[in-house]
């Protein structure tokens, strides 16, 4: 079962993904133009934890970002697919579970025209967390194949993803009650929900440099600094903080491009 689901993983995540895109389209032309949700100072959501005066929650460029990153998802799924037209690696059908999370921003949008609590708000919120969380599980599942953990262990790790990923974004506590320019609900531990995340990544990338370091092989040392650059672009596009979202669409669809082709070449021409 599992290796049947590792086999077709990338087109079951290229038609959910495009599903997504196009049902968030829809919803804009239907709408035709969204509210403006002027916030409190102190909820434009910069970093983790770390707020700036306000601005205008519902500014292009947020919404700008919101539509590059679910366009994202489907686009670099095609380009995976394409390179990997055969049995993706383990490697590969985690950075696909990655890429797919994007997808999940779609909740995003009922933050779109109401400033007050909606009903299915507190959901929303959760969803785009579970998100966060199981896109940076993958992330780092993925650098752990890398080091040499075995194929046989795909089913085991992708189970103990989605539960982490699951449990912590059900547990997190939502203050339905203020809304960020994030076009999300505030969370409380904030600080420690960063920790986990910062752990992660890093750990994600020094994986990567000690699959470089066993292996002799320069490519990983590329792919630790791809992948960083990867982390990057993604923290900067995920707050919807408006003078980082240019940068961070640059520093993330370059960096996904050439992790890409450089991973091509390890897992199959290797």
């Amino acid at each position: 079962m599992i290796l049947i689901f590792r086999k077709y993983i990338i087109r079951i995540l290229i038609i959910l993904s495009f599903f997504t895109m196009f049902t968030a389209a829809y919803w804009f032309i239907q709408k035709g133009s969204v509210k403006t949700m002027v916030l409190p100072g102190g909820l434009e959501q910069i970093w983790w934890s770390l707020y700036a005066p306000v601005l205008s929650a519902q500014s292009p460029m947020k919404i700008v970002s919101l539509g590059a990153q679910l366009m994202y998802a489907p686009v670099f799924l095609l380009i995976l697919g394409r390179q990997m037209r055969r049995n993706p690696s383990a490697e590969m059908a985690f950075l696909s579970i990655f890429l797919f999370t994007f997808s999940l921003q779609i909740f995003r949008i009922s933050f779109l025209t109401e400033a007050a609590y909606i009903p299915g708000s507190d959901l929303a919120t959760r969803t785009v967390y579970f998100g966060r969380l199981m896109g940076l599980s993958a992330l780092f599942a993925a650098s752990l194949f890398a080091t040499g953990l075995q194929i046989q262990k795909f089913g085991q790790i992708l189970l103990i993803c989605f539960l982490t990923a699951f449990s912590l974004s059900i547990l997190l506590p939502v203050n339905s009650s203020i809304t960020t320019a994030a076009l999300l609900h505030r969370i409380a531990r904030e600080k420690h929900l960063a920790i986990f995340c910062l752990s992660l990544e890093l750990l994600t990338v020094l994986n990567y440099i000690a699959a470089a370091h066993q292996l002799g092989r320069s490519e990983y040392y590329r792919l630790s600094l791809l992948s960083l650059s990867i982390i990057a672009g993604y923290e900067m596009l995920y707050f919807l903080y408006p003078p980082f979202i240019l940068p961070g669409l640059i520093t993330l669809i370059s960096g996904t491009f050439l992790f890409i082709r450089t991973s091509r070449k390890l897992f199959l021409w290797s």
